[in-house]
């Protein structure tokens, strides 16, 4: 797998966090701006802004030095395991906050994450899904994997 599915969490709002920006050195904001992801989904909860990104783990890992080296507090999950074997859909999980705002954004993210995902997925996951849950209970991604599956 070169890319992955990240989730990353932040105790503050993305307002806070654009502050917490300006203390950044040049260097780093311009390493920041040259990221490189595939995709991203983004969103401030009660709780601090949170957001879902595709990318490889040497670039979430550069933004994560920064992140540390800077003392801004974040949680990173790497979701990719847990979203192939179907333990995890963002689709139900962040249903309720998708709003006219977001809706835009939100849809080419689940777009890109649907090719992630048919680019990740493996025969040995879709049939474990099979064994979980039968053939008439997977999802149309995983349906759509097996009907182009070529050995």
């Amino acid at each position: 797998m070169t890319t992955c599915v990240y989730k990353v969490e932040f105790s503050k709002s993305s307002f806070d966090l654009n502050e917490d920006y300006e203390y950044l050195s040049e260097r780093e904001k311009e390493w920041i701006s040259q990221l490189d992801a595939e995709s991203y989904f983004d969103y401030d909860s009660p709780t601090g802004y949170i957001c879902f990104v595709i990318t490889n783990p040497i670039e979430m890992g550069k933004y994560l030095d920064i992140l540390n080296k800077n003392y801004i507090w974040n949680h990173c999950q790497d979701l990719s395991k847990q979203i192939l074997s179907s333990q995890i859909n963002l689709s139900e999980e962040l249903n309720h906050i998708i709003n006219s705002f977001n809706s835009i954004k939100w849809s080419f993210f689940i777009e890109d994450l649907d090719d992630w995902i048919l680019e990740n997925l493996d025969i040995d996951t879709v049939l474990d899904r099979i064994s979980e849950v039968g053939i008439d209970f997977l999802k149309p991604i995983e349906k759509d994997f097996l009907k182009n599956y070529h050995l």
